[in-house]
């Protein structure tokens, strides 16, 4: 029907396709008949216009496929991409054209994001939402172009966070023993959290002492394996494809929930692989125990890396096994603490000996021939 009347509104709208081409507004009337009047008016004006044609509307939905269409055929396509994209799509409504999607629509769907999580990950997401009305705004309607710089949250910048020898003791002490060697081998390796979990069996090769992950971005890469990573590896059990599990602690019956998406059901006491948010309680819990402040899972990655540049000096190697690709983000781990401060003061004092006792300044001595 070209005219019609929303049950939240008193005002009739029209929507009509004329040569492939949708058109829809307001007609700004409250009876039937003078709307009628006014969408056959628009319909002649649009009918009889000679200049350009108008670009023909696109839903989200279709949008958010020709993105992903994009990203894999430049093989950048990757899990994180396909979450994200799905947030979007679900979160605004995958059948409304971009062309309906205002600013205060995106506004409130990131507002909404934000109450769930981090600055940073809605951030993330206004990354992966922008390039999908930028790549069909030259074919497509798109409306006015959103302002994406005006959606974004703002996030703290944090440095890392190092995790002390004493500290690590009280964790470590704290921690579930299924959770232990997880973080464990997170620390020894300077992995983020994501390679740890996704880590297989098939992926090991234990001759060259390597494994081949998936690493940010969707691309592979070959890491090195330490003799602690191997022994941590070595005491795991062989359960399913991937390396580290965690024990059930308490069971629940299949469900699915309200995207769609099916859950299996857990038994208590057996293993299964890390769920992508499944660690959090325990860790916490352990963190709390163990009385360490604003310390995150990801730190254990910035640890490994500043004990690294600290023991070695070395930043390429530093980079090649935390897997930068470029130097600028290895030199996030060179910060200095107290203790490297106070060790380098003390060196630095010429004025001192060993025992604390000052050492006269001498006269320098006078020279010349007789």
């Amino acid at each position: 029907m070209a005219t019609y009347k929303p049950k939240t509104s008193s005002i009739f709208l029209y929507d009509f396709v004329l040569k492939g081409v949708r058109w829809h507004g307001t007609t700004g009337c409250k009876t039937k008949r003078d709307a009628e009047a006014v969408e056959a008016k628009i319909r002649a004006e649009k009918a009889l216009d000679t200049g350009k044609r108008a670009k023909p509307v696109i839903t989200l939905d279709a949008a958010a496929a020709v993105y992903e269409a994009h990203l894999r055929a430049n093989g950048k396509w990757s899990a994180t991409a396909d979450y994200l994209i799905a947030n979007i799509v679900s979160g605004i409504g995958g059948d409304r054209f971009l062309s309906d999607i205002s600013q205060d629509d995106l506004r409130r769907h990131f507002a909404l994001r934000a109450g769930k999580v981090s600055a940073s990950s809605v951030n993330r997401e206004i990354e992966v939402a922008r390039p999908i009305w930028r790549r069909v705004r030259h074919t497509y309607d798109i409306g006015e172009m959103p302002d994406w710089g005006q959606l974004r949250y703002s996030v703290a910048e944090q440095d890392p966070r190092e995790l002390y020898r004493d500290e690590e003791d009280r964790l470590f002490d704290k921690l579930r023993p299924d959770l232990r060697d997880f973080a464990r081998f997170a620390l020894a390796s300077g992995w983020r959290l994501k390679e740890v979990r996704h880590l297989r069996w098939s992926d090991l090769n234990y001759v060259e002492c390597t494994a081949r992950i998936i690493i940010k971005g969707g691309k592979t890469a070959q890491r090195p394996l330490s003799e602690a990573m191997l022994l941590l590896i070595a005491n795991q059990p062989k359960i399913g494809p991937f390396v580290f599990t965690y024990v059930c602690q308490r069971g629940r019956k299949a469900f699915i929930d309200s995207k769609g998406r099916k859950h299996p059901a857990r038994l208590e006491g057996e293993r299964y692989c890390f769920t992508q948010w499944g660690w959090r309680r325990p860790w916490a819990w352990a963190l709390a125990e163990a009385g360490i402040e604003s310390f995150r899972f990801h730190d254990l990655r910035h640890t490994r890396g500043t004990r690294m540049i600290r023991q070695s000096g070395n930043l390429a190697t530093t980079s090649k096994a935390l897997g930068h690709t470029n130097l600028k983000t290895t030199m996030r781990y060179a910060h200095a603490s107290d203790a490297d401060v106070r060790r380098d003061l003390d060196a630095s004092d010429s004025r001192r000996i060993p025992d604390g006792r000052e050492i006269a300044d001498e006269k320098p001595q006078k020279t010349g021939s007789n």
